[in-house]
């Protein structure tokens, strides 16, 4: 009897697992992907939200202040993408405010409505300071007054059942004293040095908007379309310019305006597995006052589009039509500015130009995702583009159009959990008309060649328990640089029993002899533990050094001075932060940065400011 019981309960046992096995297999729950924000939102445009892996983001943006860019940090190609049209994930009101050392400021406020599901309206205004002292190579403490501001009005309406129509209107300020290093043996001499006087601020003004309507391109069963149109207003000015004009007399000072007015349309509908897509914009920029720039490109980009569930592609090409004409011929404006000759022509470009475009996703089990990216497009150089790339950039300098190609191909993955995600990839870029670092006096300069460039990449973030996030992201470049930057030939300075002298010309950048203008390697690694109370973080970051040169500027001299060679050194930078949240709505927090206290250079021979720290509270309803 026993027996028998035995094998009743065998067999039993046998037909439980094999039918939760079955039920296991067949039961498989899917819901289709909305974004959603875990902290509050806060950005200047509409949120494009990356990932190569299966279109589908994980989206955490935070609130922060807008971060120092540095006109080094190299994305060659985005990443495949797709767009959030509509985000009405802001909190009613976000305040954070701030102080700290050396001297700073951080003013950050986000007043948001959001009435039903589909309008909002919304006020974004920014601050940010900085005013210390920083000292040059040789102890001479120079004022480093930043400033920044904003102010951002914004808002939607549901139109019919699907579509919304939007308003964005933005204006900027910005004041900026901060003058460069000087070479050290320049400033032992003495010498009335052009460019580096308390009255030369070069001072920016921006303000622009954008109105649009459309289909947040959410569901191409039907066919989804959308339409933007923007433009906005741009000046600069200086003065007491930084070079003697010879033969016309000392410039006192420059204003320059640019506007800029731009469409975009787009069209996509999805036919089963097969799709098409068609995005038609265009640009056009215009100077004014002191300024001859004129830029205008026509974008036409056909798409084919193709989704099967594992298999995702979108390839095409972009056919791109400029006509540009700008203030400072490429290499030749030497000729004017440098060598003090009088005569001086601008550079134009136009023409036609066809960049490849494919984005190639296979992803089948999301642990292993290979993908394959090619993309292109002219890139402007008017003086706004210009100056949010490297905000010192020479107020007389801007330059015609430059064709990107870039290409990518890699794999991707992440767990089912996402306590690993990863990227790893190799890709090449290739830029006819790249910037490469020299500095007139103390404002940039850049020198323009062509640049070939192959970039191996990775980026790897952990989440070992719950709280805890560990990234690492690196970058590993090999520059394959043009030929006329390096057959660049100038005056340099030679000593002589002490007396510093002109010597004869020679080539000054031989960077096919060992010397470099842009980085090798970036790297950045970040750790954050997040608890309920509070959230305490460090970061690490290095970037290889690289070469610059440098003019000079003499003041009453025939030619404008001497030149010199720099080095930017490696920039190795520790950060910390942390927050304490008192309340429901109440946090205080802080930051930490360059805790080494490192002389390294966010843009080329402007050192940053030592340590520094800021501190303040937050608060969001």
């Amino acid at each position: 009897m026993k027996r028998i019981f035995n094998i009743f309960a065998s067999l039993l046992l046998t037909v439980t697992v094999a039918e939760a096995q079955d039920i296991e297999k067949e039961v498989v729950v899917t819901k289709e992907y909305t974004p959603t924000l875990e902290t509050p939102d806060k950005l200047p445009i509409t949120p494009r939200m990356e990932d190569t892996v299966t279109l589908r983001p994980e989206v955490r943006y935070s609130i922060t202040p807008t971060s120092w860019a540095t006109s080094f940090e190299q994305r060659p190609i985005a990443a495949a993408n797709t767009y959030v049209w509509n985000y009405h994930r802001q909190p009613l009101l976000y305040v954070k405010a701030g102080a700290g050392y050396l001297l700073n400021s951080t003013a950050d406020l986000l007043l948001s409505h959001t009435d039903g599901a589909r309008n909002s309206f919304g006020v974004d205004l920014k601050h940010r300071g900085q005013w210390c002292d920083v000292k040059d190579p040789v102890g001479v403490k120079r004022n480093a007054e930043y400033s920044d501001s904003r102010v951002k009005l914004f808002g939607s309406l549901g139109v019919g059942e699907r579509m919304e129509a939007g308003i964005e209107i933005a204006a900027d300020h910005d004041w900026r004293y901060y003058y460069g290093d000087v070479n050290p043996q320049a400033s032992a001499m003495s010498l009335p040095i052009v460019g580096l006087s308390a009255a030369n601020p070069l001072n920016g003004f921006g303000a622009g908007g954008r109105v649009w309507i459309g289909d947040d391109f959410s569901d191409l069963s039907r066919i989804n379309f959308r339409m933007a149109v923007d433009g906005g207003y741009y000046q600069s000015k200086v003065k007491g310019l930084f070079v003697k004009q010879s033969g016309e007399g000392e410039v006192s000072d420059f204003e320059a305006g640019l506007a800029h007015v731009g469409a975009k349309a787009e069209l996509a509908k999805m036919f089963s597995q097969h799709g098409v897509r068609m995005v038609v914009g265009y640009n056009y920029k215009s100077g004014s006052k002191q300024s001859d720039y004129r830029n205008s490109i026509l974008s036409v980009a056909p798409r084919y589009l193709f989704n099967n569930g594992a298999l995702r592609v979108e390839a095409g090409v972009t056919v791109e039509l400029d006509n540009c004409t700008s203030n400072a011929a490429v290499n030749g404006a030497w000729g004017h500015y440098v060598l003090g000759n009088s005569f001086y022509t601008g550079e134009q470009s136009k023409g036609v130009h066809l960049f490849p475009y494919l984005r190639l996703i296979y992803n089948e089990s999301g642990m292993f995702t290979p993908f394959v990216e090619a993309d292109g497009g002219l890139q402007s150089y008017d003086q706004q583009s210009l100056a949010q790339l490297n905000p010192y950039i020479a107020p007389v300098y801007d330059a015609p159009n430059a064709s990107l190609y870039t290409m990518r191909l890699g794999l991707m993955g992440a767990t089912r959990a996402n306590s690993l995600t990863y990227s790893f990839w190799a890709g090449a870029s290739i830029n006819d008309r790249a910037l490469y670092p020299f500095m007139l006096g103390s404002y940039y300069f850049p020198m323009i060649d062509k640049l070939v460039r192959i970039d191996f990449g990775g980026e790897v973030t952990m989440r070992p328990v719950r709280g805890l996030e560990v990234a690492l992201d690196a970058r590993y470049h090999i520059n394959k640089i043009g030929t006329n930057v390096d057959q660049f030939i100038g005056i340099v300075s030679e000593s002589v029993d002490g007396v510093v002298l002109p010597s004869l010309y020679q080539n000054l950048s031989d960077y096919k002899g060992g010397r470099s203008p842009l980085p090798a390697f970036d790297v950045d690694f970040k750790v954050r533990y997040t608890a309920a109370k509070f959230m305490i973080g460090a970061k690490f970051g290095v970037t290889d050094a690289y070469d610059c040169l440098q003019l000079v500027s003499l003041a009453g001299a025939e030619h404008l001075g001497y030149f010199y060679e720099s080095e930017c050194p490696m920039r190795l930078d520790l950060g910390i932060e942390a927050e304490y949240r008192v309340g429901k709505h109440l946090s205080i927090w802080i930051e930490g940065n360059n805790l080494l206290n490192r002389r390294y250079y966010t843009y080329p021979l402007y050192p940053s400011v030592g340590i520094s720290c800021t501190a303040g509270v937050k608060l969001i309803f």
